[in-house]
């Protein structure tokens, strides 16, 4: 099992969501930035890396949300997600195709990753 975080990054009633660069797994999806926790790092320390390395935006971690464990034909991941906020830096798109911010009524719009569509059917109440 890989152990997985990603950021609900807040801001002004909507949150960012990116889209996977193609020839990625689950390419062109959308998701909530993340990455796999490095050994010695916390959940919280990771996500905050890997905001910092995919995106140029520093965070700070509110809370975790809930925690997903998703099986892929390839892989099971065990995916924690954070609450978090964009504290400083400015948003860059380094690894995804794009980015958007989006209020929760919008995201039957987006097609998402399996394991971020199951945390969204899960949490939506909690993202606004």
């Amino acid at each position: 099992m890989i152990e997985v975080t990603a950021a609900v990054i807040r801001e002004n009633g909507k949150f960012l969501i990116c889209q996977r660069a193609k020839g990625k797994n689950c390419e062109l999806l959308w998701e909530f930035p993340g990455g796999k926790i490095e050994a010695g790092e916390t959940a919280e320390q990771c996500i905050v890396r890997e905001c910092q390395e995919e995106l140029g935006v520093t965070l700070e971690v509110e809370r975790e949300l809930t925690d997903i464990v998703y099986t892929y034909p390839d892989r099971t991941v065990h995916l924690h997600f954070f609450i978090t906020q964009i504290i400083g830096g400015q948003l860059q798109r380094k690894e995804h195709n794009a980015f958007a911010w989006i209020t929760p009524d919008k995201i039957p719009q987006y097609e998402f990753c399996p394991a971020d569509a199951e945390m969204l059917q899960k949490c939506i109440v909690d993202l606004g």
